[in-house]
Parts: C-alpha cells; sequence; structure tokens
C-alpha cells in the first residue's frame, strides 16, 4: 500500500514538473514569435560576431 502511495507521489510530481517546463516552453515561444514579428532578433552572421567580439575582449 505504502508504495503505491510512493508511485502516486512521484507522479503527481513528475507531472508538475512537466506542466511548469510545458508552460515555460510555451511562453517563450510566444515571446519569440512576437520578437520576431517586431523585428527583435539578431541574424546568425551578427551572433557569430558578437561571440567572436566577446572572446577577443576576453582573451586580448
Amino acid at each position: 500500500m505504502k508504495q503505491t502511495n510512493k508511485i502516486k507521489t512521484t507522479n503527481s510530481v513528475t507531472n508538475s514538473y512537466e506542466e511548469d517546463y510545458f508552460k515555460e516552453l510555451k511562453g517563450e515561444i510566444a515571446q519569440g514569435k512576437l520578437d520576431y514579428k517586431e523585428g527583435n532578433f539578431i541574424s546568425h552572421e551578427e551572433m557569430l560576431l558578437e561571440l567572436k567580439n566577446k572572446k577577443k575582449q576576453l582573451n586580448p
């Protein structure tokens, strides 16, 4: 009987974690769509250039 309760508790925690994860993921997707629509993004090339510049600043 105790084992069954332990499994139910574990499943409840797992479901809660998954629900939180998917809620956060959906929020990030919605924000990404809004950013894209408003033009708030950078290209892959711009991102690489930023990373190279940061690397140069850290290792002169």
